[in-house]
């Protein structure tokens, strides 16, 4: 399955199946004894809490999916331990995330049905459409955004090195745009080879 295909199809799954995961997922936890409840709490949250920390920080798995299907299941579980919220002892808890459940439980059903078309736009500004392997084992992905995020449109361009000891992970080396490049996105990918450098480039 191409990258496109697994995107649209993982987003898709994502939105679709959050009115049903969700409230099951919160079942289930409310269901362990009390003893189990604080720890399955604390993983929905840590699932979601650790997955942005990855991200804030630059490290990613080098499979596209991976990341896609990471990101799914920390939606699923912030979704879950929102709807938990409705039987949490604390008011702020319940006034919170009780109702911001029920928003976003909404929302995604939308996103997957009648506002599929967007999303289908939005899901395709986050696919590679260029990958390259680069020297020490870096490697090169170029998406386009514009779709719609922009008026104008360009590419992103990522490099990230691989993690010493840690094979399942890459760190970002280069974060870069370009708004209405001139070059193809192999020939981004080939200038930024020899000396990456964070930030974004002069259009």
């Amino acid at each position: 399955m191409s990258a496109h295909s697994s995107a649209f199809a993982i987003a898709f799954t994502a939105l679709l199946g959050a009115p049903v995961a969700a409230p099951v997922m919160a079942r289930l936890a409310m269901r362990l004894p009390k003893a189990l409840q604080t720890r399955a709490y604390l993983a929905l949250a840590g699932l979601p809490v650790a997955v942005m920390a990855m991200s804030w920080s630059g490290l990613s798995s080098p499979t596209y999916q991976v990341n896609a299907v990471a990101v799914l299941a920390a939606f699923w579980a912030f979704l879950a331990l929102a709807v938990s919220a409705f039987r949490f002892e604390s008011r702020w808890l319940r006034y919170t995330l009780g109702p911001l459940s029920i928003l976003l439980l909404a929302l995604s059903l939308f996103a997957g049905t009648l506002g599929g078309l967007g999303t289908v736009f939005i899901v395709g500004d986050t696919v590679p459409v260029f990958t390259a392997t680069q020297a020490q084992g870096r490697h090169c992905q170029v998406t386009s955004y514009g779709n719609a995020t922009t008026d104008f449109g360009g590419h992103r361009v990522v490099v990230t090195a691989p993690v010493p000891l840690l094979p399942f992970l890459e760190r970002t080396v280069t974060d870069q745009s370009f708004e209405k490049p001139r070059q193809t996105p192999a020939e981004l990918c080939q200038g930024l080879a020899t000396s990456p450098k964070p930030g974004k480039a002069p259009t």
